[in-house]
Formats: structure tokens, sequence, C-alpha cells
């Protein structure tokens, strides 16, 4: 079939012919341009802001002790002001997180060989100390990476409610949710502990 189209330079009817290279190297860089101005757009701001804030709290982009002095600082104060409605709400004091970080900093990198093996769930040793800007933490460490759990949801939810079941009350369908999502899957089930 190649061999045919290649030879009649026709492909279902439709005559093929050679294009001018450089008018079709003109439209690629033309296309690659606007591909690029739209990558930016979308995903611009993944090095800046609230996402890159968060740095703070992984470990391997701490900087080595000899440049920690001023590190995080900005990233703590913009943290907390972003989230200071939620963190007032839950009784953090956010007027301490800043004397708290550096708190913490200090005493991390007191052992900076222990910053390659240490976790937030280990630094929890100082929630006494440093209890307000623990809670910080904790609240940047609960963000999703991705939306698949939300999208697992709803996709769960339109398998739950069909249109038979289009009248099931929230508490039910909660219920119905709940069981489908935190259970382990049929082939991981054992019902002999149920009998």
């Amino acid at each position: 079939m190649l061999r045919k189209v290649l030879d009649s330079n026709t492909y279902m009817g439709v005559n093929l012919r050679h294009s001018d290279t450089s008018h079709m190297m003109a439209n690629k860089d033309k296309l690659l341009d606007k591909l690029s101005d739209c990558m930016d757009n979308r995903f611009g701001d993944v090095g800046s802001g609230i996402l890159s804030d968060t740095k703070i709290v992984s470990f391997q982009q701490w900087p080595d002790p000899e440049n920690s002095a001023d590190f995080g600082d900005s990233e703590v104060d913009r943290l907390t002001s972003h989230f200071k409605p939620i963190l007032i709400s839950s009784g953090v004091d956010v007027d301490l997180i800043a004397d708290q970080w550096t708190i913490i900093k200090s005493c991390l990198y007191k052992e900076p060989q222990t910053l390659e093996k240490i976790t937030w769930a280990e630094v929890r040793m100082l929630r006494e100390t440093c209890p307000d800007f623990l809670d910080l933490v904790d609240l940047v460490l609960c963000m999703p990476a991705s939306t698949a759990d939300c999208e697992r949801g709803f996709n769960v939810m339109k398998m739950v409610k069909s249109d038979w079941r289009s009248s099931l009350k929230c508490e039910t369908l909660s219920d119905l949710l709940f069981v489908h999502l935190s259970s382990p899957s049929i082939k991981d089930f054992d019902p002999s502990t149920a009998v």
C-alpha cells in the first residue's frame, strides 16, 4: 500500500504534493514557539510562589550549614501569611512561627549529617518547643501532590450513584464511598474473619 501511495502521489483520492521545506520549517518553529508559550503560561508559577516555598519541608533542598543563615526565612513568612486564616482558626499563634523556625533550623544544623536521613516524624520530638511551626509543616505536608485521589473518588461516586440509585441520601452515599475507597480489593479480601 505504501508503495502504491508513493508511486501515485495519492492517498484515498487526495493528491499529495511535496511541500516547501522552508515553509514547513517555519510552521514547525511557530508551532514550537506557541507550544512553549502555552507551557510557560500553564506551568510558569511552579518555580515561584507558594508551591516553591514548600521546599523548606524537603531536607534534600536545605543548603550546607555555611549558607543556612537566612535559608527559608522568606518562605516561612510567605507560607504563614498565605495560610494565616487556616492556622489561626486551628489555634496556631502565627506570630511565633518565624522564631520557632529559627529554633528548629539551629537544632537540625547542629548535626548536619543527620539532615540526609532525618524525617519530619523524627523532628516532631521538638513539638513542645516549636508547636506552631510544626503545625505549619503538617499543613504543608498534607497538601496533595496531585488530584488523582479526588478523580478516583469521583469515578467511584459515578459507579455507586448510578441512574438506578440516584435517590441515595448523602449519608448513604458517603458510607458507600467510604467502604469502597477504604476497603481492600476483592482479591485481597479474606472473608474467614467475618464468618
